[in-house]
C-alpha cells in the first residue's frame, strides 16, 4: 500500500498543499482530479521525491519512501529528453541516467536496450526507436513517455495528465495501453488529471484535490453518490 500522511507544501506565503493524506492499495490504480494548477503536479512530484514537502510523510509498504523504492513518473506533456533518441529515452530509467549508455560494458548495454525495445514494441513504437522526439507526434510522445514511466517495472507509478491536449483517439490508445501495462504486475498506480470523464473507465478509486486539501475520496459507487459541486 502507498500511504500520504498529512503532506503540506508552501511556496513563499501562498500555500498550496494542506495537509492531504490518502492510501492507495497495492495494485489499483486511484484517479485523482482537480482544478488546473491546483496543487495536482506538486503532489505528484512530491510522492516521486522530485520535489520535497514541508510536511508530513509517505509510506510504501509500511516503510517511508528511500531510494531503492522504484518509481516510474510520467510528467505532464511526456517531458522527453529532445537531444537524444526515443530508444535512448526510454532506456534512461534503467541506468538512472547517472552513465552514458554508450559507456556500458556491450552485455548490460544489451541488457539495457532489450528491455527498452521490448516496451516500445508494447506501445507500439519499435519502427520509431531511433527518431528523435521532435519527429514524433503528439500521441507518440506520449507513447514514449509511459514506455519510459514503466521500462523498470517500479513499484509506484505516478502519470501526470497523460492524455492532456490529445484528441479522443490518441487519449483513447494511451488510457488503454495504462491499463494494459498495469495488469502485467499491477504496480500501485496514481493518474492525475483535470477531466473527470477521461478517469472513471479505469480507475478503481477518486481523490478530489481542491483548494489545497482532498476533499473526496472514495470507490466510483461512492462517487455517484456524492454531490459535491467541484466533482
Amino acid at each position: 500500500m502507498l500511504q500520504i500522511i498529512d503532506i503540506s507544501k508552501s511556496y513563499g506565503a501562498k500555500q498550496v498543499l494542506e495537509d492531504i493524506s490518502f492510501s492507495i492499495p497495492q495494485g489499483a490504480i486511484a484517479g485523482m482530479i482537480g482544478p488546473s494548477g491546483g496543487g495536482k503536479s506538486i503532489l505528484l512530484k512530491i510522492i516521486g521525491q522530485v520535489s520535497r514537502p514541508d510536511a508530513g510523510s509517505i509510506l510504501y509498504l509500511g516503510e517511508p519512501l528511500c531510494e531503492r523504492t522504484s518509481i516510474g513518473l510520467m510528467f505532464q506533456e511526456g517531458a522527453l529528453f529532445d537531444s537524444i533518441s526515443v530508444l535512448d529515452n526510454v532506456a534512461f530509467p534503467l541506468v538512472h541516467g547517472q552513465v552514458p549508455i554508450a559507456s556500458l560494458t556491450r552485455k548490460l548495454r544489451n541488457q539495457v536496450f532489450d528491455k527498452a525495445y521490448q516496451i516500445l514494441q508494447r506501445v507500439g513504437l519499435a519502427d520509431h526507436m531511433h527518431k528523435m522526439p521532435a519527429q514524433l507526434s503528439g500521441g507518440m510522445r506520449r507513447r514514449v513517455s509511459l514506455a519510459r514511466a514503466l521500462v523498470g517495472k517500479p513499484q509506484i507509478v505516478l502519470l501526470d495528465d497523460p492524455t492532456c491536449g490529445l484528441d479522443p483517439v490518441a487519449s483513447s490508445v494511451i488510457m488503454n495501453l495504462i491499463v494494459e501495462l498495469h495488469q502485467e504486475y499491477r504496480p500501485s498506480l496514481l493518474m492525475v488529471s483535470h477531466d473527470l470523464r477521461r478517469l472513471l473507465p479505469v480507475v478503481d478509486f477518486v481523490f478530489a484535490l481542491y483548494d489545497k486539501r482532498i476533499r473526496f475520496q472514495g470507490s466510483l459507487e461512492d462517487l455517484k453518490q456524492n454531490q459535491c459541486d467541484f466533482l
